[in-house]
């Protein structure tokens, strides 16, 4: 299972997409999980507090986690949509290893190391496109700005994985970032 953490708006999803269709993979989003699931109401409040990563109490996705690794096809309890074992799961993990429910399923985790002006405006762009209200986005500016910039710096053990990519690269290069990253565990071992 390859697991892909990173802020709001690295471009994880993009990413996820674009390598399962290129491998052929089954796809599992965190997001999809969200509204059967239980965390935090206010993460600026969680940061402040607890910082506990296992606030995420996300049962069903660890479920759905645990089948597919174990090499059964199941309906997704969130989106119910059919998901088969293939032979890279792609896991939409912004925890990544610090959600010990989930991580542990993790057999390789890419951190989208992404500038956060480039995952703000990707943010801002994605939740706001088609919203004519434009005094929503200025009160998530001013949130941004006042309280929560703070949880989009990734600490040292949010950024713990196998492999960084550079979140502002162009699709195609963190692409063969990955793909090349992949192709180490595909070559035999050499005879000693």
């Amino acid at each position: 299972m390859i697991g892909i953490s990173g802020i709001s708006g690295a471009g994880k999803s993009t990413l996820i997409k674009r390598l399962a269709k290129t491998l052929q993979s089954t796809p599992i989003f965190w997001d999809d999980y969200d509204e059967i699931s239980k965390a935090p109401q206010s993460y600026v409040d969680w940061f402040y507090s607890s910082k506990d990563y296992n606030d995420w109490v996300y049962p069903e996705l660890v479920d759905t986690l645990h089948k597919i690794k174990s090499g059964e096809t199941i309906i997704c309890p969130a989106t119910r949509q059919e998901l088969t074992p293939t032979k890279y799961i792609l896991f939409d993990a912004p925890l990544g290893y610090c959600h010990q429910a989930t991580g542990k399923y993790i057999d390789f985790l890419i951190c989208l190391d992404t500038p956060l002006d480039i995952a703000l405006a990707r943010r801002l762009i994605r939740d706001y496109r088609n919203d004519p209200n434009p005094q929503k986005m200025i009160q998530e500016l001013q949130e941004y700005l006042s309280k929560s910039r703070p949880l989009f710096i990734l600490s040292p053990e949010e950024k713990t994985s196998d492999l960084i990519v550079d979140g502002s690269l162009a699709l195609e290069e963190q692409e063969k970032q990955v793909l090349d990253a992949l192709s180490l565990f595909e070559e035999p071992a050499l005879p000693i």
